[in-house]
Formats: C-alpha cells, structure tokens, sequence
C-alpha cells in the first residue's frame, strides 16, 4: 500500500493509478489471508500455507504488473522478483506448493521477460538470476523443514519425559493424571471404575542382595506385565519408587489375578520376587474422586500385605515393610 501511494505521486509514474490499484489488491489478498489465520485459527497447516501462497501471488503478480507498466525497470523486476521467490521457501511447509509456486513464478517470467524488448544477454542473465533464486528459496525450504523435523522430535521427547517413566517407560505419576482427567473428561465426567494399587514386596532387600540393576529389571517386567495384561480403557503408570497404579473403567480384575499375572513375569528375573495388591471401588451411591480411590486401594494393599502375603524371601528384614 505505501509502495502504490508513493506512486501516485511520483512524476515519472506514467501510469499511478493502475499501479496503486495493483498495490491495493496485493494489500487486500495478503489482508484477507492473514485476518482468516488470525481470526479463525485453522487448525489444518494448509489452509495457512494456501493463505501464503495467495500472499506471495499475488505480490509476484503486481511486481510483473510494475514492469510491464514501466513503473520499474526490468532489471529491478527481476531483482524484486527473486527476493519474492526466496520468501516463498521462508514461508512455505510444504514441498507441493512450494514447486507449484516456483514453477508459476519462472513460467511467468519466461511469457514476459521474451516480450520485452531488453538484449539477449540480458533475458539471459535474469534467467540465471531466476534460477538462483529458486534454488535458494529451496536450499532455505529444505533447511527449515529439517529444523522444524529436529524442533518436533525434540518436543515430543520432553512431552514424553514429563509424562512417561524413563525405566519401565509406561506413564508416569503426573502422565498418569493428565490421562485420567482427559478420559474422564471425554466421558462426560463419568466416574473412575476401579483403581489398583501394586507394590513390589522387599524391594529394597532385593537391591541390597541382589544389586541395583537386579532391581531395575524387576521393575521393568512389573511395567511390562502390567501394561501388556491390562484392560481396555484402562491406565498404567509407575507412581514412584517400587510402586505401581492401573486405572480401569470397565469390569475390574481381582487383586489375585493382577498378583499371578505380575509375579509370573518378575520371577523370570528374580524367583524369589513378588507383589501386593489392593483394588479399590467406587463407593456405592455416587463417584468416587480419583484421589480417593488411590488412597483407598493403596490402604487395601498394606492390608492385604500384612494379613495374607507370605515372605518369600528368606529371613526378611523384620522392620522392612515395603
């Protein structure tokens, strides 16, 4: 728009309204584009990327029109319209309609530029310089996507960290609250079904006995049993140290069942290893919060562990509990 002003009032302008009126569409395509990112928010990247590419259109077009008007000399046409073309690989994600752009832009170029009335050797030079620019715009466009790949990758990994254990790589404490609030959510608040509370018996006497990386693998296959044998709908996570949590939302499993299946996995490792489990339900009557029920499950667990669990290992620390 300041461009197309500039032009109506300058003296050797032979043609200023025609130019400030190419201006002003250029103004209103861009506008338009970038009001509909701005106040819609797409979430799709093409529509973003098909509002760019009307923007540099239309801003290659008029820069043509300028030309062919002799606003501007050729030369500089060709100058203004190689920076256009590098923008296009600032701005632009994807291969397809970057090529469509840049194979519009040099066929363009080529139907004006041979009308012109310019020397050969100049027809010829605007061509390398053409040329140049495209493939600087795509050097720029492959570098950006590699930057961009690297940038994603690198945010799904912390994404990942802060909601997955790094050992038994199942979710963590906090990925395990951010599941469950999400699926309640989609549920329309529904209730939690179950909740089930596992701790790995004498833990730290089998990373006093056996070694720590003993201790490691025994909480790797406590992971793997449970997010292998669990339930549709349902939750596993490491909540810290040696103790584990499932959240279900269908029919639960009986605390017998979670101990078999846990125990025939751990025991390929370390015999001598088990677990206790406590379920938890919701009350009778109306929901049971999520905080809730882990307390409960967890209380059910130590009392299971101490009225009905039988050491298996020998001579177990008396004060140890966990």
């Amino acid at each position: 728009m300041i461009i197309g002003l500039l032009a109506l009032i300058d003296p050797e302008n032979v043609h200023p309204v025609r130019y400030f009126a190419g201006c002003v569409a250029v103004g209103l395509v861009t506008g338009t584009g970038l009001w509909f990112v701005a106040r819609r928010r797409p979430r799709s990247t093409m529509s973003v990327e098909l509002a760019m590419l009307a923007g540099l259109v239309a801003t290659f077009a008029n820069t043509i029109y300028g030309a062919l008007l002799d606003v501007d000399p050729w030369w500089q046409a060709c100058s203004y319209l190689v920076v256009i073309m590098i923008a296009g690989g600032v701005s632009l994600r994807q291969w397809n309609t970057f090529l469509i752009y840049i194979a519009a832009a040099l066929t363009t170029w080529v139907v004006v530029i041979e009308r012109s009335v310019d020397s050969r050797n100049f027809i010829f030079d605007t061509y390398v310089l053409m040329m140049l620019g495209a493939v600087t715009a795509g050097a720029i466009l492959l570098m950006f996507k590699s930057e961009r790949k690297r940038v994603t990758a690198l945010n799904q990994e912390l994404r990942a960290a802060a909601s997955h254990d790094q050992l038994t790589g199942i979710l963590n404490r906090n990925g395990l609250l951010q599941a469950a609030d999400a699926i309640t959510r989609d549920r329309q608040g529904a209730e939690t079904a179950w909740c089930a509370y596992i701790d790995v018996d004498y833990f730290k006497t089998i990373n006093d006995r056996f070694g720590h990386d003993l201790g490691d693998e025994v909480l790797e296959r406590v992971g793997f049993a449970l997010s292998e044998g669990r339930a549709a709908d349902s939750l596993t996570a490491r909540w810290g140290g040696d103790e584990f949590v499932v959240i279900g939302f269908r029919d639960p499993p009986t605390e017998e069942a979670l101990e078999e299946m846990v125990n025939a996995e751990i025991r390929k490792v370390e015999p001598s290893a088990s677990v206790s489990v406590g379920l938890a339900l919701p009350e009778p009557g109306g929901p049971t919060e999520l905080p809730e029920l882990l307390k409960r499950a967890d209380q059910r667990m130590y009392e299971r562990r101490e009225s009905v669990r039988t050491p298996q290992l020998v001579n177990p620390p008396e004060a140890e509990t966990a």
